[in-house]
């Protein structure tokens, strides 16, 4: 199964603000749908929860979450090992993980991230949620630069 990170972070490495998208960047919000419509996708409770209601759970995409609580009408797992044996049970072929930063930073420590989808903003910004360093375990096979921020796209070092 390949699995993609998919995230927007700062050059500090900070990915959210109280719970929420510390930006508002209308064409990285059109490249997540893009990217992850029909797919699967698997996040933590606390991005399940971030999620508008009215695009709880996220539509049009398979949405998983990984989580001790089970949570009413949402497809769980307890932990990572559980999520990636029943994906191999169904012979899952691609899923994207899209957050929090304890998620992302679970499935990098195990090395299961495959490639990433970057928007790298500009700058630093003062907020309180961030992903530790992954960036040296990748190399770039693609950019897309705007004025603020870049799309990026990672794959692991062989």
């Amino acid at each position: 199964m390949q699995i993609i990170a998919i995230l927007a972070m700062d050059h500090s490495l900070l990915i959210g603000a109280k719970n929420s998208l510390p930006w508002h960047i209308p064409e990285d919000m059109k490249r997540f749908k893009d990217l992850t419509t029909s797919e699967i996708v698997v996040m933590g409770r606390n991005t399940y929860f971030s999620l508008p209601e009215k695009f709880r759970p996220l539509p049009n995409r398979r949405n998983i979450v990984i989580t001790r609580t089970k949570i009413e009408w949402v497809e769980c797992y307890s932990d990572i090992g559980s999520f990636i044996d029943s994906m191999k049970d169904q012979k899952v072929e691609k899923c994207f993980i899209i957050g929090w930063a304890s998620l992302y930073d679970q499935f990098f420590d195990l090395d299961l991230i495959d490639q990433v989808e970057l928007t790298l903003i500009d700058g630093k910004h003062e907020w309180d949620i961030f992903v530790s360093e992954f960036r040296s375990d990748f190399h770039e096979i693609a950019s897309i630069d705007f004025e603020q921020w870049k799309f990026v796209t990672l794959i692991r070092n062989s």
